[in-house]
């Protein structure tokens, strides 16, 4: 009996086969996206969190050349009062 089902409806169980394998092969696609996702998102933190130390440092430097700048421009000053 089962024989016959699969001979006269060997269209619909083609379909069906091809239909899991499909939603299989789907199913892994999206499972991959969603693992290069996560992979991304964790080198755009670490990303940002560079940005952000190299910031500080920057302001760091430019906050200590401003103030050599007018260190400097003090003790000329000061020289040319004396």
């Amino acid at each position: 009996m089962p024989d016959t089902f699969v001979k006269n409806n060997l269209s619909l169980v083609v379909s069906f086969i091809v239909a899991v394998f499909t939603a299989g092969g789907i199913f892994s696609e999206f499972t991959a996206l969603k693992d290069e996702i996560s992979l991304v998102h964790e080198r755009l933190d670490e990303k940002i969190i560079v940005i952000s130390r190299l910031e500080e440092r920057i302001l760091n430097i430019e906050k200590h050349v401003e103030y050599e700048k007018g260190f400097l421009d003090a003790s000329q000053l000061t020289k040319k009062m004396n």
